[in-house]
């Protein structure tokens, strides 16, 4: 059958995403329920706007495909004297200029900030809004410096109490005041709109989000290099600002992509489906991605290692904390308990490798880039190497941005021989090329944090192979994170770049996985019920101590196990998973116990 349609209707939209659109007559219907697969491959569409059903011609979804991966690009866009763009930065300006929306999310390292710059210097906007983290404002505006063609008044916006102006030129601001300054910037429609590391708008709920996603613009720009940090459903609120009627939809989006499901506890929005279609559907409506084995053939490689550390009792003492944890973890336990649980099982971890991680670098005669988590692990790995006759510099979330820059020019300039740097405060908008040595304290839940902290190093400028290592204690918490880490990776991989296999194993990646999984997979038996009823009385003497850390007189629980000890506290009924849980937790107190007068009690549970 042929496929009908009635064009009477006809609109053509300018953003270059649609050739038309009209209601759909009879003879579509009908060949949309009896070949609704076919109908769509052809490029078909139905949808509701403006409360009416409409059916909707893509252009050619091969060209749109290719345009997305495009490389270079026949346009002459002005740059100032001295400077060019390469090939792909050419296509990427291309591109969103014939687009309304557009989302450029090539790999980082790529130069997504010289491209949307060279999007100002072909379009010429009156009024241009930049919204970036506060640690990039002062570097976005020397870039624009460099690389705009024509003078603009460039204004920071640092604060609540500071105003926009109101003909601005050039605004930047960061993502954490947007809420304060909300009425001034919907006031206006700006020419266009640029968002930088939007992947800081991946939640919802946050105030910042709503505030984001509210910025009225003729023409918008969205940089980042990981869409997707952790899971498909942090991606809708970007693609619903880009294109709100395919995306715009929170539920639709989780159901059909995030593979969304409800139960007696609410909805669950943490997995992931047809990714095929999601990889598709972005890359034909705003999506440019390029990744940096396409477009710099010549940029070095990058290798991973694992270094396994060697036991000690120490490292001992933590494998056995994380089993007797991991022996608590079932699907019926709280998440919360166990996300606080883990976070304490994963800082000591941390702490046991400072001397090791120590070691290691001190014994690498080149520049070398260290990532960790924890800030005083941070503090830790810089007093050790300090004392070993090294010139160290750090980043971490509390450092100003006048100590950022500072770090970073230090290291850069060759006057510094290791760059210590949080992961998420380092991990994001700076160069670090003149090392091409990272290596890893700790690792992070998120793969698409990794990932930025791996590429201030292997990127643009970088012209030696990159060596990333991992230090881990076999056994412990670092395996599953590893293999949490690559199992993410791939789904990522598999929704922005229709990748089926991410190219670094689990095998290559993490220790001891099997007896991991094994290790998550028991189901713990509930405790006998009068060492529940004296585990519950010994957690109510402890709570009742102090309120949070440690008193001066050392009663009551420790900043780690604070929040799970009230949490265990304000409840009538544990879970088996708790019980045992609490039992590993509560041994630590024994000084406490005895001195409440709970010795008897304390001996028959633990002997």
């Amino acid at each position: 059958m042929e496929l009908k349609l009635d064009w009477s209707a006809e609109t053509v939209h300018t953003d270059g995403r649609f050739i038309s659109t009209a209601k759909p007559n009879s003879d579509f219907w009908q060949v949309w329920r009896e070949r609704k697969a076919a109908v769509k491959a052809a490029g078909y569409s139905v949808r509701k706007v403006d409360d009416q059903w409409m059916v909707t011609r893509l252009r050619d979804n091969d060209q749109a495909i290719a345009d997305s991966q495009a490389v270079d690009a026949d346009i002459e866009i002005p740059v100032p004297a001295g400077l060019s763009y390469l090939p792909y930065q050419k296509a990427g300006i291309a591109y969103a200029t014939q687009r309304q929306s557009t989302l450029i999310g090539d790999e980082m390292g790529l130069g997504k900030t010289i491209q949307a710059i060279g999007v100002i210097n072909a379009t010429a906007p009156k009024t241009v809004l930049v919204v970036c983290p506060a640690s990039l404002k002062i570097n976005w505006k020397n870039e624009m410096t460099k690389w705009l063609v024509s003078e603009r008044d460039i204004q920071i916006v640092n604060g609540g109490g500071e105003q926009i102006p109101k003909t601005p030129d050039v605004v930047i601001i960061n993502y954490d005041v947007l809420t304060k300054h909300q009425d001034a910037i919907n006031a206006r429609t700006w020419d266009l709109v640029i968002m930088d590391e939007a992947h800081y708008i991946k939640n919802p709920k946050a105030k910042r989000t709503g505030v984001a996603v509210g910025i009225k613009a003729n023409r918008k720009v969205v940089l980042t290099g990981t869409p997707i940090t952790n899971r498909p459903i942090e991606l809708q609120p970007i693609a619903g600002y880009l294109d709100p009627v395919t995306f715009g939809n929170f539920f639709k989006f989780g159901r059909k992509y995030a593979g969304a499901y409800q139960d007696r506890f609410g909805w669950h929005f943490d997995g992931a489906s047809n990714l095929d279609e999601l990889q598709r559907l972005l890359r034909q409506s705003f999506m440019i991605r390029r990744k940096k084995d396409e477009v710099l053939k010549e940029l070095p490689e990058k290798v991973r290692q694992i270094i396994v550390l060697p036991s000690n009792d120490y490292r001992d003492q933590i494998k056995k904390e994380f089993e007797t944890l991991a022996d608590a973890v079932t699907e019926t336990s709280s998440q919360d308990v166990e996300f606080e649980q883990m976070s304490g099982v994963r800082h000591d971890t941390a702490l046991a490798k400072v001397a090791d991680v120590v070691a290691h670098v001190a014994d690498i005669d080149h520049q070398v880039v260290v990532m960790a988590h924890h800030k005083d692990v941070v503090d830790g790995i810089k007093g050790g190497l300090e004392a070993a006759g090294k010139t160290v510099v750090t980043l971490t979330g509390d450092c100003t941005q006048a100590h950022r820059q500072n770090s970073v020019d230090t290291f850069q300039a060759g006057n510094a021989d290791v760059f210590i740097g949080t992961i998420g405060a380092a991990g994001v908008g700076i160069t670090l090329t003149s090392a091409s040595h990272v290596v890893f304290a700790e690792l992070d839940w998120v793969p698409g944090n990794v990932s930025q902290a791996e590429d201030r190093c292997h990127r643009i400028g970088q012209d030696s192979s990159v060596l990333v290592q991992h230090l881990v204690v076999d056994g412990s918490i670092d395996a599953r994170l590893a293999e949490v880490l690559v199992s993410k990776q791939k789904v990522l991989d598999k929704a922005l770049d229709n990748v089926v296999e991410n190219n670094v194993s689990i095998e290559e990646i993490a220790i001891d996985v099997e007896s991991v999984e094994k290790v998550f997979k028991k189901s713990p038996k509930p405790l006998p019920a009068n060492v529940v009823v004296a585990l519950q009385d010994f957690v109510s003497v402890i709570s009742s101590a102090c309120d949070g850390a440690v008193d001066e007189d050392g009663m009551g629980f420790n900043g780690t196990d604070s929040n799970f000890g009230k949490s265990l506290a304000g409840q009538d009924q544990w879970t088996p998973a708790q019980q045992h849980a609490a039992k590993t937790m509560i041994k630590k107190y024994k000084r406490q116990i005895v001195a409440a007068g709970r010795a008897e009690a304390y001996q028959k549970v633990y002997g």
